[in-house]
């Protein structure tokens, strides 16, 4: 048997692309809710304590995806982070784990990418 794949919460206020990636995680095994905003994010977090990873895009009306970070890391400094953006020349600060480039290829990177940062939590001994 295998062990159980995280839980991740997706974070875009544009739905197809939230949609896009639900199905690509789910279908890897992962466990995947989504919120269209920041507010809705945290809502969302707060009621599902084992998530394991949050992915949100940089630019949402209300909050950006570093705001919302930075508000889900003050409840949990241990939880894992990318950040979606539509430019190379992005400031992760303390908020983000890494990040992934809204293009073409997003389909084809995210489960590598999500795959690596859960890697990286769980060797730094930060994954909870």
């Amino acid at each position: 048997m295998s062990e159980a794949k995280c839980r991740i919460l997706v974070v875009d206020d544009d739905p197809f692309v939230a949609e896009m990636l639900a199905v690509i995680l789910d279908a890897e095994g992962y466990e995947v809710e989504t919120a269209e905003n920041g507010e809705d994010a945290l809502v969302k977090f707060n009621t599902a304590p084992d998530t394991g990873l949050v992915i949100s895009d940089m630019n949402m009306p209300g909050m950006t995806g570093l705001e919302l970070f930075a508000a889900i890391r003050a409840a949990n400094p241990a939880i894992a982070t990318i950040l979606l953006t539509g430019s190379e020349d992005v400031d992760l600060g303390q908020n983000a784990d890494a990040y992934l480039l809204k293009d073409e290829d997003l389909q084809d990177t995210i489960t590598l990418s999500v795959e690596r940062v859960m890697e990286q939590h769980s060797l730094t001994g930060k994954n909870i």
